[in-house]
């Protein structure tokens, strides 16, 4: 199931000069401060792109069909547009799965493929948690033990655990509490299939926060996609960014 060693890098002798626009799609935290290490070692790849980092409103309610509205509206993305050059791709992890998903079916002649890290198709809990109020959980900053339990890992440094705790703090209680409800709301009926879209799933293997069954059943949802399973915590692109650059690669190369 660990699937952790660097990936095979498809011979790209005669291929031409690839480039792709790689449009990033946050976690529950809803910004892109998360993405810095990933875009490194990206760049160190030599994989050449443009990033198009998403940071979600905070004046809108943080439902999917409003997010999904403000996403097509902000990237000016409608089913008349022309296909933009270079390719278009989409990284998303975990809360913006559905989000990611919607986009590629909505839009298959403007999304050349999606990948997906530590994603899920319905809720990863009890849905009745959602009956409960939640507001009062985020009012207080997160701290350390909570942090590297369900989202770096028991071995994550104390910098990766400081910007994670940042990330999350940027948002009001109120905008956190809507995501969560989101999220404990969904079913899988409501994230589409796309089955001529190119896909990668980047699964972690050590998740404390999506039980790796909520995980299969993602799998199962697009039997489609590869699936890489990494030695890694839900947050796979900050606590292996490396890795995760080089499996983004290997897949970039077979588009």
């Amino acid at each position: 199931m660990s699937n952790s060693s660097p990936p095979r890098q498809p011979d790209t002798s005669n291929n031409k000069a690839k480039h792709f626009r790689l449009l990033l799609l946050p976690g529950l935290h809803g910004n892109a401060e998360l993405f810095d290490d990933l875009i490194h070692h990206i760049h160190q790849l030599e994989v050449s792109a443009q990033f198009t980092l998403i940071t979600y409103p905070t004046n809108l309610p943080q439902s999917y069909n409003q997010l999904f509205s403000w996403l097509c509206s902000y990237l000016a993305l409608d089913d008349s547009a022309h296909p933009p050059e270079p390719k278009t791709v989409i990284i998303a992890e975990s809360f913006s799965t559905t989000l990611a998903i919607k986009l590629a079916k909505k839009l298959p002649h403007i999304i050349d493929a999606v990948i997906i890290g530590g994603g899920f198709c319905s809720s990863p809990v009890n849905p009745g948690l959602a009956l409960l109020p939640l507001r009062p959980l985020f009012m207080v900053s997160p701290p350390t033990l909570a942090i590297r339990h369900f989202l770096t890992g028991s071995d994550s440094s104390a910098k990766l655990n400081t910007k994670v705790r940042a990330a999350i703090q940027k948002n009001s209680s109120k905008n956190l509490s809507q995501r969560v409800r989101s999220i404990l709301t969904i079913e899988e009926n409501q994230t589409p299939s796309i089955p001529n879209i190119p896909t990668l799933l980047i699964q972690a293997e050590y998740d404390a926060l999506i039980p790796s069954e909520v995980q299969n059943q993602l799998e199962q949802h697009l039997p489609h996609a590869t699936s890489l399973w990494l030695d890694a915590p839900h947050l796979i692109f900050q606590a292996q960014p490396a890795t995760s650059a080089s499996h983004i690669k290997a897949f970039l190369d077979t588009i």
